[in-house]
Formats: C-alpha cells, structure tokens, sequence
C-alpha cells in the first residue's frame, strides 16, 4: 500500500538516497504535513513538530541532528558508522573518504588511531528505513531505534583494502599488472575484529524489520569490497580534470 510520506531535511546525498529508496518502495511524497501519512524529519529537521519519524546519525556534526532536541517523534531511528560513497555530508565519519583520498595521493604510512567501527553502507541503511517507514499501520515501530552494522572493523584492514584495490586499479589503466597482482589475494577486510566490540543494540531494529515484513530482519547486505570500490569511483570523478 502506497503512503503520502512529507520528507523534511536538507538536499544532500543522504537526502536524495533515502528518497529514491522510498519512491522505489511507492511512497508519494507531499509538502504539506497535513495532507501526509508520515512526516519524516532528517537530521536537523528531526525536531520539528510535525514530525512522526525522526532520523539522526550519532555523531558530533550539527547537520546530522540531536537526539536531545526531538520531542514529539514516534520513532527515532539513530544512524551511527554510516558510509556514503558519494559523500557523507555530516552524516558519517569522513575517515574512510579521507583514506581513500590519501592513498590515491601516494601516502603509505597511515596509522589511524581510531576505534573500530560498525560500518554500515547507504544502501542497507536506506533499505531498513524504508521498510520501517512504509510498513503497516499494526507493525510500526516505536521508540529509538539505533542502526549499525553488525560486526566490528579496525582501521587496519580497511586501509589495506583500499590499497589493494587502488593497485588493482591502477595496475589496470598503466597495464603493469603482474602474475602476483592477479593473483586471488585474500581480501583483508576479511579479516574478524577480534577485540571488544561497544555495539549499539540492534535488537530493536531486528526485531522491527521481522514486523514489518523482512522474515531475516537487520542483515546488511552490502560488502565491505564493494563499498570501498565505490568510494574510490566516486574520489576519481570527482578529482579529475575538467576537460570541457
């Protein structure tokens, strides 16, 4: 069943993929809070008062929104570790973008010291959303909800593959690929996080996917490899000269 959903935020990239997402699912959008089903507010309009569903990302940028200045949402879903290929915007960290700046500029020795992080893609997270935001009236979520990945990641591994696949790369346009760099490498984002893991709980939005319809519940699908190949196609178009 289609719904009449009033998108409130910013035009930014977190913006523009939660409302294709939506559009995909058959959401009809309208201006007017009255005339809609569900006002959805992001990041900073999150507090308004019309608002039914308010979406934030746990973080220390103004632009993603405060939990603290929400009063009148239903549901609060809680965005932490988000990943955008296209760029964050302030709603997630810049850390990966900033690796993949760094390696493509030939800097070898990066040794962040950050904690790891459950990342989680743009896909997966406008996917669980969506879902929440169109489900039936008797299965809608109450309450905050915090969205994340499911397992830990160290910086150390995700460096690593982005400098495989930079090499891949450019090994490719400079045809100076090796027997060993065609080699099947194991990727070393494959390898477990080991230490302690500060998750938020992701039960609630498990159990809220299941009553919403999704038997699996929260599984993001989007690998690690593939999120970070996308932010390295997104890096090279956005830095490449202007031939026009």
């Amino acid at each position: 069943m289609s719904k009449k959903i009033n998108l409130l935020g910013e035009t930014d990239n977190f913006f523009l993929a939660l409302k294709d997402r939506l559009d995909r699912a058959g959401a009809l959008f309208t201006s007017d809070s009255e005339e809609a089903d569900i006002t959805v507010g992001l990041g900073k309009y999150a507090g308004d008062k019309s608002v039914d569903i308010a979406i934030i990302a746990e973080n220390a940028d103004s632009r993603s929104g405060n939990i603290s200045e929400i009063r009148d949402a239903g549901l609060i879903i809680r965005i932490h570790d988000l990943m955008i290929p296209e760029g964050s915007q302030g709603w997630g960290s810049e850390d990966v973008e900033e690796w993949v700046q760094w390696i493509k500029e030939g800097t070898h020795d990066i040794t962040p010291e950050i904690q790891p992080k459950h990342w989680v893609h743009i896909r997966d997270t406008t996917d669980a959303i969506s879902l929440l935001v169109m489900a039936d009236t008797d299965a809608f979520a109450q309450g905050v909800v915090d969205l994340c990945g499911r397992r830990a990641w160290g910086p150390d591994p995700v460096i690593a593959e982005i400098k495989l696949l930079w090499n891949r790369f450019t090994n490719a346009i400079t045809h100076s690929h090796t027997v060993d760099s065609l080699s099947e490498i194991p990727s070393p984002a494959g390898v477990q996080f080991e230490g302690e893991r500060k998750r938020p709980d992701l039960e609630p939005l498990h159990e809220a996917m299941k009553n919403a319809g999704r038997e699996e519940g929260w599984r993001p699908l989007t690998p690690m490899r593939v999120a970070l190949m996308e932010f390295l196609a997104h890096t090279r178009l956005h830095s490449e000269p202007d031939h026009n």
